[in-house]
C-alpha cells in the first residue's frame, strides 16, 4: 500500500480499541484542546521514519516500535518528546496533510462531531533528522488540506490553532499572530485562533501580553493560552484582564486563589479542562471547582498519543465520573459549553 494508506491504518489503530462511550453522549462530544503533536501513534512514527530513511540520534535507523520507544524515553525533558515527533513529521506537506486527516478520522471514532487542534507552524515545518524544511506557510497549507480532507469525509467539523511559544522572543509570537491572520478561515480546516503554548513553569505571560492584545485588538483573533496548568495563579488573572483572550487551556492554579476565581467566574472565560493531566499533576479538584462556580468548561484529551497522556474521550470521561462523581448530565452540559466557545 502507498504512504498514505499505511498512515491513516496505523494512526486509526489505537481508535479501534477505544471504549465505548456513554450511550447517546458520543454524538455530542465537543473537543477544543488536543495538540497535533501529541496525538500520533508510536506505530506511525515507526512507518513514517522509515519511509522517509531516517537516521534518529542515538538509534539509528529505526526497525521496531521498540527502537522509537527508546528514543522516546531517552530524554531529559518531556517537551522533548515533542521536537522527537516534529522531526520525525515535520518538512514535508505529503505527511503532514495525512497526519492532519488521520487526525479527524481517528476524531471521528470517538464521535467527537467538532474539534480544534493545536500544533506550532514553526516546529512543523522543519525536521532536523531529514535536514529539510517547507516553510510555516506550506506547513499549515498541507495541515489545513489534511483537515479539509478528514472533515468531508467524516462528518466532523475540524479548524486548528496555531501556538506561539513560550520561551520565544515576543516578536516570533507577533509573527505567528500574523500567519494566523493570513490563514484565518471559516472553511473546514481552516485556522481559527492563535494560542500560547510551551513551558510554562519556567516562561510567564508577561513577554507574550502585548503580542496577544495585538491579536486581539488589531488582528481581530480568536484567542487561549495555557495558563494555570500547574503553577502561578496570576497567569491565569493576567490572561483574562491583560490579554483579554476567549479561553484558557487548563487553568487550575486559579482556584487556589480566591481573586483570581473571583476573575474568573466573573469574565466568562471558557476552561479547556483536561482531566488526565489535572489527574497526574494532582489539580483534579480544581475541575470540580469549575463546576460548583458555574464556569465555562469543556472535557478534552490535550496529548492522547501513548506516549503522552495515553488516554480517549472515554478516558476522560471516566476521570469525571469516577473520581469527581459528574453525572451524564454534567458530562453533556461540559460539551455543550465547549461547542458554545468554538472558534469555528
Amino acid at each position: 500500500p502507498g504512504l498514505r494508506s499505511l498512515l491513516l491504518l496505523l494512526l486509526l489503530f489505537p481508535a479501534l480499541t477505544l471504549t465505548a462511550p456513554l450511550e447517546g453522549l458520543g454524538a455530542r462530544r465537543v473537543q477544543l484542546h488536543i495538540h497535533l503533536d501529541g496525538s500520533v501513534p508510536v506505530e506511525t512514527l515507526l512507518r513514517v521514519a522509515q519511509v522517509r530513511n531516517l537516521t534518529i540520534p542515538g538509534i539509528g535507523k529505526p526497525s521496531s516500535v521498540d527502537d522509537i520507544w527508546r528514543v522516546l524515553r531517552n530524554v531529559t525533558s518531556i517537551w522533548h518528546r515533542f521536537d522527537i515527533v516534529n522531526d520525525i513529521i515535520g518538512g514535508d506537506s505529503q505527511i503532514l496533510s495525512e497526519i492532519a486527516e488521520a487526525f479527524v478520522e481517528r476524531q471521528a471514532e470517538q464521535g467527537v462531531v467538532y474539534t480544534e487542534v493545536r500544533y506550532d507552524p514553526v516546529r512543523m515545518a522543519v525536521s532536523h533528522y531529514a535536514n529539510i524544511s517547507i516553510t510555516e506557510e506550506e506547513a499549515v497549507a498541507a495541515i489545513t488540506d489534511g483537515l479539509r480532507k478528514g472533515s468531508l469525509k467524516n462528518g466532523v467539523e475540524s479548524y486548528s490553532l496555531l501556538c506561539a511559544m513560550r520561551g520565544k522572543p515576543s516578536s516570533a509570537c507577533f509573527e505567528v499572530a500574523a500567519l494566523a491572520s493570513r490563514f484565518r478561515s471559516a472553511d473546514l480546516g481552516g485556522v481559527v485562533g492563535l494560542d500560547l503554548a510551551g513551558d510554562e513553569p519556567d516562561f510567564d505571560n508577561i513577554a507574550y501580553i502585548d503580542c496577544f492584545r495585538h491579536a486581539k485588538e488589531q488582528l481581530g483573533l480568536n484567542t487561549t493560552v495555557h495558563a494555570g496548568e500547574a503553577v502561578r495563579p496570576v497567569d491565569v488573572l493576567t490572561a483574562i484582564k491583560e490579554m483579554k483572550v476567549d479561553r484558557i487551556g487548563h487553568g487550575y492554579a486559579g482556584v487556589k486563589d480566591p481573586q483570581v476565581l473571583e476573575a474568573m467566574v466573573q469574565s466568562g472565560v471558557h476552561f479547556e479542562a483536561c482531566p488526565p493531566g489535572a489527574k497526574r499533576k494532582g489539580v483534579l479538584d480544581s475541575i470540580l471547582v469549575y463546576k460548583e462556580h458555574g464556569l465555562s468548561f469543556g472535557i478534552n484529551e490535550d496529548d492522547p498519543t501513548v506516549y503522552f497522556e495515553n488516554t480517549t474521550m472515554t478516558g476522560c470521561e471516566d476521570i469525571l465520573i469516577e473520581d469527581l462523581g459528574f453525572s451524564r448530565k454534567d458530562i453533556e452540559e461540559a460539551y455543550a459549553s465547549a461547542r458554545d466557545a468554538r472558534f469555528g
